[in-house]
């Protein structure tokens, strides 16, 4: 694994962050989220949500019942703020991906012998807008042997004047069997931006051919 943060806040903090867990199951915890806004203000509930989604992760082993929970947290203790987020459960053999989604961009996955390319997923809302009118959704893939899964935040793809769709599939392009630190720079340097106006965190996780 690996991953890059870059803030667009001029003091160097923001609400985009990932994180990574090993369960007491044996399973790969891997997180990705983003909270609306910029600066010291989006940072501090930022550290809110990811600590409750690691407490909810021991609770519960399902991806879309932990954000549910956060869901839940998000709407009664940070009233206002609007978070998006996957969760995503990687088996302790790696060939096995759970992950939920709340309103969150799709990540994108490479299968060697196949061009990589954005995960369709169920679209459910993001954590804080209080829409309980359906569950919310696991989606089980497989991580094959030399498999790649990236996760990130819109502001790795999306600029103004341009449909999010164009950078998403710019990111694809650049995704292939690469280490996955090199993949990160890579990434970076042709999808990023030198001076981002949004808050980039990039999370890369690749499988070993072993």
């Amino acid at each position: 694994m690996a991953a890059r943060y870059v803030p667009g806040h001029a003091f160097g903090i923001g609400g985009d962050w990932y994180d990574v867990f090993t369960l007491p199951s044996g399973w790969l915890g891997v997180v990705i989220g983003d909270v609306s806004g910029h600066g010291l203000a989006s940072a501090v509930v930022m550290g809110r949500v990811r600590s409750a989604l690691r407490a909810y992760a021991l609770v519960t082993d399902d991806p879309a019942e932990a954000l549910t929970l956060l869901d839940r947290k998000v709407r009664h203790f940070e009233a206002g703020s609007l978070t998006t987020a996957q969760y995503a459960m990687i088996s302790p053999d790696r060939t096995t991906v759970r992950i939920s989604t709340a309103g969150h961009p799709p990540p994108v996955l490479f299968v060697p012998g196949r061009p990589a390319a954005t995960v369709a997923l169920p679209a459910d809302p993001p954590l804080g807008i209080g829409d309980d009118r359906r569950p919310r959704r696991t989606t089980t893939l497989e991580l094959a042997a030399g498999g790649v899964l990236v996760l990130y935040t819109d502001g790795l793809v999306e600029r103004r004047g341009q449909l999010i769709d164009v950078g998403m599939e710019l990111l694809a392009e650049v995704v292939g069997s690469t280490p996955a630190d090199d993949l990160c720079s890579a990434i970076m340097t042709t999808v990023g931006l030198d001076e981002p106006t949004d808050d980039v965190a990039l999370l890369v996780v690749c499988r070993d051919l072993m």
